[in-house]
């Protein structure tokens, strides 16, 4: 899930779906020593769009999977970007758990980003994800593959996302 250099603040999506014990994840251009990232799909709604649409259409544009319906809300992200002018703003990021049909993974990207989808085991999955700089994408994601019993949590990152995060219970 790459962040558009234009926006100041908005609403992202991203699609946690599971095969077995493999978590789906997406190869990405990124600013990282190799160049790319591991991510779930994901982006930013549209306008006019609303969540649980965007989600299903980054998943299909990202790795070929048409699922019917996004699942249950898995967690909300909210937090300030303040170290970094071309990304100030307030982000929310809802995560979903999606059921995605079996079909080969064929990503479309419209965007140019993705470079790969794969299916990747839990172990393998939450390795790369520690590998993430940024903690809002790293860190409320890692605890819910590691304990996803909990669903609906919301992480808030106030005072800029190299503070603590604050951790509102779910249902």
């Amino acid at each position: 899930m790459t962040l558009p250099r234009a926006a100041r603040s908005g609403l992202l999506v991203s699609a946690l779906v599971r095969r077995g014990t493999d978590v789906l994840m997406v190869r990405e251009e990124a600013g990282t020593a190799d160049g790319t990232s591991w991510v779930l799909p994901g982006g930013q709604v549209e306008p006019g769009e609303l969540v649980h649409q965007a989600v299903m259409r980054e998943l299909a544009e990202e790795t070929g999977l048409r699922a019917s319906v996004p699942g249950r809300l898995a967690f909300v992200c909210q937090y300030t970007v303040t170290h970094d002018p071309d990304w100030a703003g307030v982000w929310t990021v809802f995560t979903f758990e999606v059921e995605a049909p079996a079909q080969d993974l064929a990503p479309a990207d419209p965007d140019g980003l993705v470079l790969e989808a794969a299916w990747v085991p839990l172990h393998e999955a939450c390795l790369r994800l520690s590998r993430q700089s940024f903690r809002p994408r790293r860190e409320a994601l890692l605890h819910h593959l590691r304990d996803g019993t909990t669903p609906g949590r919301l992480w808030l990152w106030p005072d800029g996302t190299g503070g603590a995060p604050v951790v509102v219970p779910g249902p």
